[in-house]
């Protein structure tokens, strides 16, 4: 007697990410429907419906655990025992690299990158608000420990993403797929340590021209 698995409702929810992210993966974003998702899992897409209260639901979700884990691995390099400057460049590389397999060497996950640029879903704006957090720490970091000149790092850090954006944003590095993007990634990253341990004030730069 086949006897069928009862998941709990966080087993199914992941079940269900598992499933739309392999589609999402494999036939495109825009291809996959919610339909398509409840086939594979022997479900009703109006059960689909009581986990996820629509497709865009799905899709944050999925980009949520994507970007969760560019932090993860972010902060883990942050933690290291060595000096900021080395750190600072590790971490934009492996940043780059990352969003380079994921939503680059992966094209039909780089379309579900576009629609969420282009609806503006809150986690865009958390995941930036998280990187800006990110460099703040390692600058805070290095100003205390000398190797940084004094300065505000939630000011120096949001200009430090800016800097970085042609080599960490999926859309540029796209479009420069033609081109040694990791050379460039790591001359941004000791050009921006110059720039700190110079102590260019950034409040500064962030001032409009009259």
């Amino acid at each position: 007697m086949n006897m069928r698995i009862r998941l709990t409702p966080d087993e199914t929810r992941e079940r269900i990410l598992e499933v739309a992210e392999e589609h999402f993966r494999r036939v495109g974003y825009a291809k996959t429907a919610v339909a398509d998702i409840a086939a594979v899992l022997g479900m009703s897409p109006a059960n689909v419906y009581r986990f996820f209260p629509s497709k865009s639901a799905i899709n944050e979700a999925i980009a949520r655990r994507l970007l969760a884990q560019s932090h993860a691995l972010a902060r883990a390099i942050v933690a290291e025992d060595r000096p900021v400057a080395e750190r600072l460049e590790a971490l934009v590389l492996a940043l780059h690299r990352y969003n380079k397999s994921q939503y680059v060497a992966e094209r039909r996950l780089h379309d579900m990158v576009e629609v969420a640029m282009a609806e503006n879903w809150p986690i865009v704006e958390a995941h930036f608000a998280e990187v800006v957090s990110i460099f703040a720490t390692l600058i805070a970091d290095g100003v205390a420990r000398g190797e940084f000149a004094p300065c505000d790092p939630q000011e120096a850090a949001t200009l430090v993403k800016h800097c970085f954006a042609c080599v960490l944003h999926p859309s540029l590095i796209a479009q420069c797929a033609d081109q040694d993007l990791e050379a460039l990634t790591i001359g941004l990253a000791r050009l921006v340590v110059a720039a700190l341990k110079g102590g260019a004030p950034p409040a500064l730069a962030l001032k409009q021209p009259t």
